[in-house]
């Protein structure tokens, strides 16, 4: 089933020539043995066309070659990057508006006297999804800075003929995690607006039903959440394999850190600090429960999907967390108002922590066990070591400063 197809005028399309070699070719609707099957009715998306496209001993010219013969997977899979990128991107953008229905909506809506806005679990929903939004979104700045850093020195893949520009490669990574967590971030979002509009969300009368419907596309699209899951540590291992990604190294340093079992240093007073020091450890977490798991499975690892997969949201939420982070610091550096900003950004810290954990042990059972596992364990204890903050008092800050400004972008409008 293709997007658009029912007025696209050209389709890239990849096939083997000589049944092996995967070639992407440029097919123009007019050509002969081009047909199409019916329009698919979809459960969101609706404006968008869905239908099959038939290619029935269609020819193509061989000016219509994309690229090079056999480079197709090249062509494929960096297009692929960039689209997962902007996927999330867009889903950061449909979030926003979603949440500024919901704020809208708690504002209006009066029970018992009082607009819903001023209820405690009406607050943590709107400061929930705001906080998602901030951490995504300041994921998505980060990748577009490395992204143009990149572009700007105008470097080349030589992979292809012509070569393509060496940012869709090196920030694979960084997209498939800007994919999966951006469209969760949305269906999040689009449920929580819905739930607040109660009965009247689940009517098409209100814009909630249609966001709900539309969100959910998003963990299929360019790659489904599961293959990019399985993805990002596996992109890691082979540029390792490789030797463009020193993660082996990485791993055995970070375990040898780890046999001293010396008291780690706290962070007094600063509590975006203290947030720095603890990503810094959760990072070594990463790598020591990679390097557990790899010890184990070896080159089969990638077989034990749901270890992997583990391993793959651990690095999804230590990214967002730092780039949250980083942003935060960054405005306070340079003489911005961040309080809102810290607040979001210590909600979403605080609330990694015990995420982090359960992934580290889920993998960890599964690959050790008795003493071991004990000491394991142990070791994911002291290096997310962690005093929980005030999470109640931090989101009703967060929602009461929401429901005062009505939209996020002026939420985290640095004065």
């Amino acid at each position: 089933m293709i997007s658009n197809s029912a007025w696209a005028d050209l389709f890239t399309v990849f096939a083997k020539v000589d049944g092996q070699h995967t070639t992407a070719f440029l097919v123009e609707r007019s050509f002969p043995g081009v047909a199409f099957g019916k329009e698919e009715h979809k459960l969101g998306i609706k404006t968008s066309s869905t239908r099959r496209v038939i290619l029935e001993d269609a020819q193509v010219p061989v000016e219509n070659l994309l690229g090079e013969a056999g480079k197709g997977a090249y062509i494929a899979f960096n297009i692929l990057n960039l689209g997962r990128f902007k996927l999330g991107a867009g889903a950061i953008g449909a979030a926003k508006e979603s949440l500024k229905v919901a704020t809208r909506y708690a504002l209006e809506r009066q029970q018992f006297g009082r607009p819903i806005a001023s209820f405690g679990l009406i607050q943590h929903k709107l400061a929930d999804m705001a906080v998602q939004i901030f951490a995504g979104e300041s994921a998505v700045y980060r990748t577009a800075a490395m992204m143009d850093a990149v572009c700007a020195t105008g470097e080349l893949m030589d992979s292809t003929n012509p070569p393509f520009l060496r940012e869709l490669d090196e920030f694979a990574l960084e997209c498939s995690i800007i994919k999966v967590a951006c469209s969760e971030i949305l269906d999040v979002v689009a449920d929580e607006t819905l739930q607040i509009h109660g009965g009247y969300g689940y009517t098409e009368e209100f814009p909630a039903a249609r966001t709900y419907r539309d969100s959910r596309i998003n963990r299929i699209f360019e790659g489904t959440n599961e293959i990019n899951r399985l993805f990002i540590p596996g992109l890691l291992m082979r540029r390792a394999q490789r030797g463009r990604f020193p993660l082996i190294p990485a791993i055995t340093k970070v375990s040898k850190e780890l046999l001293d079992l010396a008291p780690l240093n706290e962070v007094a007073g600063d509590e975006l600090a203290a947030a720095g020091a603890l990503l810094v450890n959760a990072k070594k977490l990463a790598l020591f429960v990679s390097g557990v798991a790899y010890q184990k499975f070896g080159e089969k690892l990638g077989e034990e999907q749901e270890v992997v997969a583990d391993l793959s949201d651990m690095m999804i939420d230590v990214y967002l967390a730092e780039s949250a982070l980083l942003r935060t610091f960054k405005v306070r550096a340079n003489g911005g108002n961040s309080t809102v900003m810290a607040d979001l950004t210590l909600v979403f810290v605080n609330d990694a922590v015990g995420r982090l954990e359960l992934k580290a042990r889920q993998a960890l059972a599964a690959t050790a066990q008795g003493d071991e596992l004990k000491a394991q364990l142990g070791i994911v204890r002291r290096l997310l070591r962690w005093s929980p903050l005030n999470g109640v008092a931090l989101r009703r800050r967060i929602a009461k400063r929401l429901c005062e400004v009505g939209s996020f972008p002026a939420l985290v409008a640095v004065k």
